[in-house]
């Protein structure tokens, strides 16, 4: 059981970081597409060539900020997840240590227990002989 919950958490964070690719992917596309369209924009625009070259670095300045913001925050997310997994992880293997100490208990007791049974039985028979 601790094997699959183990299993489960490992398919959830692969998932969750699959998601978390898919997104990047998107979000850098978006930029692109956003690149491609301010450019177009700014290249058909009525403008002196000064002002074209202006317009172009604020755009180029703002779709750069927007794309670190994002990249930021698909970190964190990142991040986020990692530590979680990390939590999870550590969760699953404590609960295993301390039901292994739980089994290793109940083993020492069960030997106590049979070698008092063992004890009390060969004294009846030796008192029997």
């Amino acid at each position: 059981m601790i094997l699959n919950d183990l299993l489960d958490l490992v398919g959830k964070e692969k998932r969750k970081k699959e998601r978390v690719k898919a997104a990047q992917r998107f979000a850098v596309g978006m930029g692109v597409v956003a690149a491609v369209s301010v450019t177009t924009g700014i290249l058909f625009a009525p403008k002196s060539g000064k002002e074209t070259r202006e317009d172009f670095k604020k755009k180029a300045v703002n779709t750069v900020e927007t794309i670190r913001n994002t990249v930021q925050k698909k970190a964190e997310t990142v991040k986020d997840s990692a530590a979680h997994a990390a939590k999870g992880a550590y969760n699953v293997i404590k609960d295993v240590h301390e039901k292994t100490e739980s089994v290793k208990k109940d083993i020492k007791d069960g030997y106590h227990e049979m070698t008092q049974d063992i004890d009390k039985t060969a004294e009846i028979i030796s008192n029997e002989l």
